[in-house]
């Protein structure tokens, strides 16, 4: 027995409707896709400032670093070593973030500020405390501005 080609085409189109109709039925009869599960969402890392603020931090803490060993060179002062050693490493806690949330970082300037503050009162000179007392507004002030 010899098919011609008009048979093949029909029974080569009836079997691709054939499985396209089965293919629609599985479709149909297949169950609701269950919700996959959420993907792991990456730890919340605290915010950083920007890099304006993390300049000007780092340079604060830099010359509260230098102010606390010059007091020591020129005057012999230990307290002033230990003190500006211990809020310079702060800050830098602060800056690189171990220490979060960021604000932290506006009340440690904020407390640096008024003890230069009082300090200038009393002795009512620029240098040290009116220079350091200046940085820490400015500061302070760019962190603020940067948020």
């Amino acid at each position: 027995m010899q098919a011609d080609a008009g048979q093949c085409f029909v029974v080569i189109k009836s079997t691709s409707s054939l499985l396209a109709g089965i293919a629609a039925a599985f479709a149909a009869a297949a169950p609701a896709a269950v919700n996959p599960a959420p993907p792991i969402a990456p730890p919340a890392v605290p915010p950083i400032a920007p890099p304006l603020a993390m300049i000007a931090l780092w340079i604060y803490v830099t010359l509260v670093l230098a102010g606390g060993l010059v007091g020591f060179i020129k005057a012999g002062s230990k307290i002033s070593l230990v003190v500006s050693a211990l809020f310079a490493a702060l800050l830098a806690l602060c800056a690189t973030g171990v220490i979060h949330p960021f604000y932290i970082t506006d009340i440690i300037l904020a407390v640096l500020a008024a003890v230069f503050c009082v300090r200038y009162l009393k002795t009512s000179k620029f240098m040290p405390s009116g220079l350091m007392l200046l940085f820490s507004v400015v500061v302070l002030a760019v962190l603020l501005a940067d948020r």
